[in-house]
């Protein structure tokens, strides 16, 4: 079973505080993401780790155990880490990403943040803009890094791909949508359905449209915009629904994700061209984020 290391090192900030808020300040996290993330690492031991009927979040005898045994595994991924940086040096100049505002958003910070915390001499330089653009850019050698969508045309045999996520699709609404309480909802149900979505281009504005298309429904578009900001603020203020990632509701106070019928999921990777060499920074977080998985 593959073990992942960030929910270890949040397992046991959560342990040390005792709360799941005050981990969350300390680790720079949303409190709903680090509930999330001691939850999965719950399902995959099979064990329950915290006794939460308290006040105080306590370690089940599971917990307690494990805690030493996660305390170590850190302490001996941090050394490596260290002695390996001592043998590459320290990295300086930039690193350059083009990424979908989304993952951006929503991702990129807090992955983003830790190698950074590593390399404190580099400079880093982001990029917003669409998967499309952003995979046309790659192969066409206008950038070294981005963040694509996973979808397997032939061009991205081109690419080399160190996958990142694979989040559901859902319509996101404030909580007192008529839909709030739903499980899923049906295509067929966004006929005339008022929303506020991406301008079309973007992956998870085409891939909406192609679900219509099939279902020969038409939403009622009320607002269409690449400022992801604005989107969320229309969301909340009722204008409409809008289609996202999983990951934004879930880091957004006020937002409820009921997924699509459909089941629809978006993998994301990042990406560079297979036959080109790019610079130590950009290899750098390459490797590094491939360690992450």
């Amino acid at each position: 079973m593959e073990m992942d290391l960030r929910k270890l090192d949040i397992f046991r900030e959560v342990a040390a505080q005792q709360s799941f808020s005050r981990a969350a300040e300390r680790l720079h996290m949303a409190q709903p993401a680090v509930s999330i993330a001691v939850r999965k690492l719950e399902e995959e031991l099979g064990l329950t780790l915290f006794d939460r009927s308290g006040r105080h979040v306590m370690l089940t005898a599971e917990g307690a155990a494990l805690l030493v045994s996660a305390s170590a595994i850190l302490r001996q991924v941090a050394e490596l880490q260290q002695s390996s940086a001592e043998l590459r040096g320290l990295l300086q100049g930039e690193l350059a990403i083009a990424c979908p505002s989304m993952l951006a958003t929503y991702y990129l910070p807090e992955l983003l943040g830790r190698f950074l915390d590593q390399h404190p001499r580099l400079r880093t330089s982001v990029t917003q803009a669409g998967t499309h653009h952003i995979e046309q850019w790659l192969l066409e050698d206008e950038i070294e890094l981005g963040v694509i969508s996973v979808n397997g045309r032939p061009e991205q045999q081109e690419l080399e791909m160190v996958p990142l996520v694979d989040e559901q699709m859902v319509l996101c609404m404030p909580p007192d949508h008529p839909w709030a309480e739903r499980e899923t909802i049906p295509v067929a149900e966004l006929q005339d359905a008022p929303m506020v979505v991406y301008e079309s281009g973007y992956y998870i504005r085409n891939h909406l449209d192609q679900l219509c298309a099939a279902a020969g429904v038409t939403p009622d578009l009320r607002l269409q915009s690449n400022f992801l900001p604005l989107l969320i603020r229309m969301v909340r203020q009722g204008m409409g629904t809008t289609i996202g990632l999983r990951m934004v509701a879930e880091q957004e106070p006020g937002l409820r994700a009921v997924p699509l019928q459909a089941e629809a999921t978006l993998s994301m990777a990042l990406a560079k061209r297979r036959s080109r060499s790019i610079s130590r920074a950009n290899q750098a977080f390459l490797d590094w984020s491939a360690l992450q998985l």
